[in-house]
């Protein structure tokens, strides 16, 4: 049965509250992990019992399910405007957006009750803490054995009810859940968002990993801080608490671990890339799928209570420091060009608490079920080993864009146009025709993905930008670079953008003539500057 939150709160009305619920991971001795169900259920009692804690709904998932928000604060705080009043940043925890990752979920059910028991209430003095503990509803109902983590034996899925892999939409904005989120940003603004999950590839001994944004086109002032202060104060946090962590990544070459320690998860489809791209701190907390599940549960609950702790010590001064970003963003972005592409160097050094290896062949099943395998796979021994190695994580670019003052998106692609508002992207309408100096995209080749990704035969571009007078229409909408979302606009709207809103397929209705195969129109152009004729604001 479908479970809504408006009816676990009737229930828990109607009957006895307990003061200190225990999450299912605590009462089941880190054997089970929770259902929909039993999350709703923990919040809606600690909420119950505490001044601490009030309950929101962030969207409704594909199948019917409320995704709950916890709202942490002393002002009892339950919208934009209530936070704003209080002068104090929100700061976002999110668990579950892969469904089977399910330390994140139980760890953050922890901090709920935590701060509304008063006992960490001390993190509520300089900052509202909004959570989502359970984002994939759907997918954490499907539960088996679908992960081959250290426990839980039973846990959801990766997918949602629309079978999308909800960190893969931060640009196309196709489930209700990233949508919900993304409307959240827009209107809550938190200054730092953690997205919570679980790693499993090369072997290590530290249960916490952690990145932050790492685009190149993300502003350099916030990875900075991310790298040089935030992430070594944690770190040292929660070294003595007596847990390891290390930044996120895997080894480049296993058999030889001195090549280095690499992330290469670049593109804005994933969470943390996205948000970084909006001017806030972002971390990604992958937790090792190897470490026993109490270990998980017990160090991410760690992890976030250090990164709150120094968020609420320094909170003024990120929201200062984002300020000056948005700024910053606004005046000068366009100046900074585009970056289509890139290569990875090294972006610090990293002691890798690892295992010594042995080179083991592959089996039949394990090529089966994970074709990038070899003929052979390194294992660990027993032997601990630390691996001091180069952190391949900083996109270096290899290809930048200049950007125009702004780019005008054709009548007849209405859906393009709401996504852009989606993300909180101001756009205007033309109200009458109009002749600029801009650029036209001379479109020579589309090719097409033969392998479905994500639902999507993703399209890649060839083709040149050529400066000419271009006509714009009636009903075109302008969108200007002189925003703090700036960042995001040329990565929706350029042709060689590989997170674009071309390469997931907005525009292949333009893209090839019909009845030919010649290649047709890019319905997205490039001008010197604002359009002279009377524009409308466009509201999503």
């Amino acid at each position: 049965m479908i479970l809504f939150l408006g009816e676990v709160l009737i229930a828990a009305a109607s009957g006895a509250v307990a003061a200190e619920p225990l999450t299912v991971a605590e009462s089941s001795n880190f054997t089970r992990t929770s259902s929909y169900r039993e999350v709703v259920e923990l919040v809606q009692a600690v909420a119950a019992s505490s001044e601490l804690v009030t309950l929101a709904t962030l969207a409704r998932s594909p199948e019917g399910r409320e995704v709950p928000l916890v709202i942490l604060s002393r002002e009892r705080v339950t919208t934009p405007a209530q936070l704003a009043s209080t002068g104090k940043p929100a700061v976002l925890i999110m668990a579950n957006i892969h469904a089977g990752e399910v330390e994140g979920k139980e760890a953050t059910q922890m901090l709920i009750r935590e701060v509304g028991s008063g006992r960490l209430a001390y993190l509520l003095d300089h900052q509202v803490i909004l959570v989502i503990p359970i984002f994939n509803t759907d997918g954490n109902e499907q539960f088996g054995r679908n992960r081959r983590d250290n426990g839980p034996e039973l846990a959801g899925v990766r997918h949602n009810g629309q079978f999308l892999d909800l960190n893969r939409d931060f640009t196309k904005l196709e489930s209700p859940e990233v949508r919900g989120l993304v409307r959240l940003l827009n209107q809550w603004d938190p200054v730092l968002v953690v997205d919570m999950h679980t790693t499993n590839g090369s072997y290590h001994r530290a249960p916490v990993t952690y990145a932050t944004g790492s685009n190149p086109n993300g502003p350099k002032e916030i990875a900075d801080f991310m790298w040089g202060r935030l992430f070594p104060a944690v770190a040292a946090r929660l070294k003595e608490a007596g847990w390891l962590s290390i930044p996120y990544g895997n080894f480049a070459n296993a058999e030889f671990p001195q090549q280095g320690w690499v992330n290469d998860s670049i593109e804005v489809r994933y969470g943390t890339n996205y948000v970084g791209l909006r001017n806030r701190l972002a971390i990604l907390d992958e937790n090792y799928s190897l470490a026993d599940f109490r270990t998980r549960v017990l160090s991410s609950f760690a992890f976030i209570k250090a990164i709150l702790e120094f968020s609420g010590a320094h909170a003024s001064e990120i929201l200062a420091l984002v300020r000056r970003v948005d700024a910053a963003t606004r005046e000068g972005y366009g100046a900074q060009g585009f970056v289509s592409a890139w290569r990875l160097e090294r972006l610090l050094d990293v002691t890798v608490p690892g295992f010594e290896h042995v080179k083991v062949a592959t089996t039949a099943e394990e090529r089966a079920r994970a074709p990038w395998l070899g003929e052979y796979r390194m294992r660990p021994t027993e032997v601990a080993r630390d691996y001091i190695v180069p952190y391949l994580a900083r996109a270096v670019p290899t290809r930048t864009i200049p950007l125009p003052a702004g780019y005008v998106l054709l009548p007849g692609f209405a859906e393009a146009g709401d996504t852009l508002l989606a993300h909180g992207i101001a756009a205007e309408r033309l109200l009458a025709p109009a002749e600029v100096a801009g650029e036209r995209f001379a479109l020579e080749k589309v090719d097409v993905s033969p392998q479905l990704f994500q639902g999507h035969a993703l399209v890649t571009l060839a083709g040149s930008w050529e400066r000419t007078a271009v006509q714009l229409p009636a009903g075109a909408v302008y969108v200007d670079l002189r925003q703090p979302l700036a960042r995001l606009i040329p990565l929706l709207l350029e042709p060689s953008s590989s997170d674009g809103l071309a390469a997931w397929g907005a525009f292949n209705r333009a893209l090839v003539r019909q009845w030919t195969f010649q290649p047709g129109v890019y319905p997205v152009l490039r001008v010197e500057r604002r359009p002279p004729v009377p524009m409308v604001v466009l509201t999503p």
